[in-house]
């Protein structure tokens, strides 16, 4: 052999080495990371022994008369789990009762489950005969089957019966109870008497009704303690016993006599309690009319008075005529629509607001009348009511009085919830309305309104709005067009 080929050799047997080297140090590895994962397995294992969980007793529907329902395509006989006080293996599909200790072993990847082990469980019999062993742990009740490993359909609702039979549902109280109570618990005026010992005094409202109009009613109170009076009533006068208690304690009078009141803010406060106290609290209402409230009120309307004052005064007028067919008839009677029309005389924007205060009002008792009398109630109170309204010329006198062409001049007001109290009135009086309607600067207002809410009414659509709130004023407008026979191209 010569030299050549004796490096050749040499060089051969050192590469078979180092294979073999890397081969066996790799084989090394391998053992080392599965003796690992096998150690961490059997850690797995040890935790699963204490890696318990107890199910809780599922509620069960049941009928009226205390039975299981189940369903029709049930089996007569259902296999379930026969629980010991060991381990057993949960099979698929078993069904297993409520109340055991539960657990998955990780290492055979299967549900085994065991019973509680408590000391206060109870074995019963069913009427059919089955042992069954009851238990309890806190708010959570369950029961086995002790001697067989099937539940019939009769078997369920039997054991479920004698489940719902030992619950005590209501609780007797114990003998003496009364007493006791009696006993612990004071009346209420010797808690008050003590109370007013300890200078804690306690007052009903109608007491703090009384004292409050007591101190209103001295003369040396000044406008600023009456004025403070004043909004200590408005706010419990809000309640309808108050109000009535109120009414008999004299603050009623009092309170109307204030809407002639030399201080303006006596006025404005006075009309403000007013309307509180008679907001739907027909005792109430009937006592103010009656005290010549609503004459007070509109003289507030139509003479010099500022916003605020006439802006308390409307709140009043609109609280007492409100479901009162009566006061409505009064209201024409007194010359109330020429009060209302009276603001449409001023120019400032300061009594815009007022305004369509006042066509909102006429609105909704124009709808309140119309309800009334598109009723299909029969009875004799119904009757009557329909009969009070009968006498309530209110549409015939808004369009004496020129309301159809009043109303309109609203309509380009800037914010369109006022423009929907102005198109709402003016469609219940449509009908009655057509030839003032067609003013040809009414029509091109209407026009222009409708094409500013298309293109709302499409941005709506296209967002998927379900207000659709900008839709529904395009559409009032247009059925406002249609019947003024403009032929509107829709």
């Amino acid at each position: 052999m010569n030299t050549k080929q004796f490096l050749w050799t040499i060089l051969t047997v050192a590469c078979l080495v180092y294979g073999i080297t890397i081969a066996m140090s790799d084989e090394a590895h391998k053992k080392t990371e599965e003796t690992e994962r096998k150690d961490r397995q059997a850690e797995q294992a040890r935790s699963a022994q204490t890696a318990v969980v107890a199910i809780a007793s599922d509620e069960q529907e049941d009928d009226d008369d205390g039975h299981v329902v189940i369903g029709d395509d049930e089996d007569d006989a259902l296999e379930v789990f026969y629980p010991t006080n060991e381990w057993q293996t949960i099979k698929p599909g078993q069904a297993i009762p409520a109340g055991l200790h539960v657990r998955i072993n990780l290492q055979t990847g299967l549900k085994e489950a065991k019973l509680i082990e408590k000391d206060d469980k109870k074995e019963q019999k069913s009427d059919g005969g089955e042992s069954l062993k009851f238990w309890e742990e806190g708010d959570r009740k369950g029961m086995v089957n002790t001697e067989d490993k099937f539940f019939t359909k009769k078997t369920l609702k039997d054991a479920l019966k004698l489940f719902k039979a030992k619950q005590d549902d209501v609780k007797h109280e114990p003998e003496g109870h009364a007493e006791h109570v009696k006993n612990n618990f004071r009346p209420y005026e010797e808690l008050k008497k003590e109370f007013a010992n300890m200078n804690m005094n306690i007052e009903t409202d109608a007491e703090i009704l009384t004292k409050l109009l007591n101190i209103y009613k001295r003369d040396d109170a000044s406008v600023a303690e009456k004025e403070a009076i004043l909004s200590d009533l408005e706010y419990y006068v809000h309640q309808i016993d108050n109000a009535r208690d109120f009414h008999t304690l004299g603050g009623l009078e009092l309170i109307i006599k204030g809407l002639n009141d030399t201080e303006e803010v006596i006025r404005r406060d006075c009309a403000f309690v007013l309307g509180s106290a008679v907001q739907s609290n027909p005792a109430v209402q009937v006592q103010a009319l009656e005290g010549g409230a609503l004459q007070l009120l509109l003289r507030l309307m139509s003479t010099h008075q500022t916003v605020a004052v006439k802006k308390k005064a409307l709140y009043a007028i609109s609280s007492l005529l409100r479901q009162f067919p009566f006061a409505q008839k009064k209201f024409l009677e007194l010359g109330g629509l020429s009060a209302l029309s009276s603001l449409f005389k001023e120019t400032d924007l300061t009594v815009l607001q007022l305004k369509l205060k006042a066509i909102t009002l006429l609105h909704d008792l124009l709808v309140e009348q119309k309800d009334v009398k598109n009723s299909e109630i029969s009875d004799s109170v119904h009757k009557e009511k329909q009969r009070q309204y009968n006498e309530v010329r209110l549409l015939p006198a808004l369009i004496q009085q020129g309301w159809c062409e009043l109303i309109p001049t609203l309509l380009s007001v800037p914010e369109h919830d006022n423009r929907e109290k102005v198109l709402n009135a003016m469609q219940i009086m449509s009908d009655n309305c057509t030839e003032q309607y067609k003013q040809k600067t009414n029509i091109e207002i209407l026009k222009s309104l409708k094409a500013e809410y298309d293109n709302f009414a499409v941005e709506e659509a296209q967002e998927q709005d379900a207000d659709r709130y900008f839709t529904g004023l395009r559409n009032l407008i247009r059925d406002l067009l249609n019947g003024l026979n403009t032929h509107t191209e829709l």
